[in-house]
């Protein structure tokens, strides 16, 4: 945690502006009609997913009604990149504690949070930055406003948030990744392949790869406050006590939002080389990504060695 300079001034005026760059759609709607991977905070405050250049983000943005009673995104607001949410969700709890202790907190070097009090309504302001080559930090305009009904409230869904970035990632992302990492064995991959026994096989390599991934990024993420506080009794450590399950319950989808997709769809590619003219756009096209992540998810929790008495 550090202090930070005062925040700068923020554009107040509200104009129609569509952030969405990768949508060829207005992104206006009716306020009975919320569109997928929208999650409404609270007010006129929204958290939403999106993806552009192969790259998912997360916008929280208020929105405005306009003459026609739909809702339409203004400038008020921030976008977040997945590592910078990640960092976010992890320090909620931190977070609130430095609001209590009347400080500012800072996310991943780029991301500074403060509370502040307005006509008598308490909000939590997130406000992006970046820093100069001598090390001052410009703080950018648009800032986003949440009261703390809404804080709460993103705290509360942030799971829900974060599984909507993972099958955005996996299902979009991670499809043309594999095709990108194919053709680099095969410059005219041919596209007519389709074979049952040969899809079982990649699948259940792409399970276990993934799985194994899981593994890895939890291990990477799992904090044990027994083993930070050196407690000597071991039932006071979450390394010893949780099972696998639980670790999936805490930590799965951030492992999933962690997970390098170019490092996994190299992996496959390789481990099936004898294999990649099966790893066609058929094939691709058949993979239901949320099945996939499931499966994997269960061998994970099937390789638990704890002994229950």
């Amino acid at each position: 945690m550090k202090r930070v300079a005062p925040l700068a001034s923020t554009n107040a005026s509200v104009k129609k502006v569509c952030f969405f760059k990768d949508s060829k759609k207005d992104s206006s709607f009716k306020p009975d009609a919320v569109p997928e991977n929208h999650f409404h905070l609270g007010r006129s405050n929204y958290a939403i997913v999106s993806d552009f250049a192969d790259v998912a983000r997360i916008h929280l943005r208020q929105y405005k009604l306009d003459a026609t009673g739909s809702l339409f995104p203004t400038k008020s607001g921030i976008t977040l990149i997945p590592s910078v949410w990640l960092a976010l969700v992890r320090e909620f709890a931190a977070i609130d504690q430095a609001f209590q202790d009347g400080k500012v907190f800072v996310v991943k070097v780029c991301l500074v949070l403060s509370r502040t009090v307005v006509e008598n309504v308490t909000y939590i302001t997130l406000q992006r930055y970046y820093q100069r080559k001598d090390f001052s930090r410009k703080f950018l305009a648009p800032v986003s406003m949440l009261n703390e009904t809404e804080w709460n409230e993103l705290k509360n869904i942030h799971k829900q948030i974060t599984s909507k970035i993972v099958s955005l990632m996996f299902g979009r992302v991670f499809r043309k990744l594999l095709k990108k990492e194919v053709t680099k064995h095969i410059p005219f991959p041919k596209t007519d392949f389709d074979c049952i026994d040969a899809e079982i096989v990649l699948t259940t390599s792409m399970v276990e790869l993934l799985s194994y991934h899981i593994q890895e990024n939890i291990s990477a993420l799992f904090e044990c406050y027994g083993c930070l506080e050196g407690y000597e009794n071991q039932l006071g450590h979450e390394c010893m006590t949780y099972t696998n399950e639980q670790r999936i319950f805490d930590y799965g989808d951030l492992a999933m939002l962690n997970m390098d997709w170019d490092k996994l769809a190299a992996e496959f590619v390789e481990r099936n080389i004898q294999m990649i003219n099966y790893i066609s756009e058929i094939f691709l096209n058949k993979l239901d990504m949320n099945i996939l992540i499931e499966n994997a998810k269960k061998m994970y929790i099937a390789t638990d060695c704890i002994l229950l008495v």
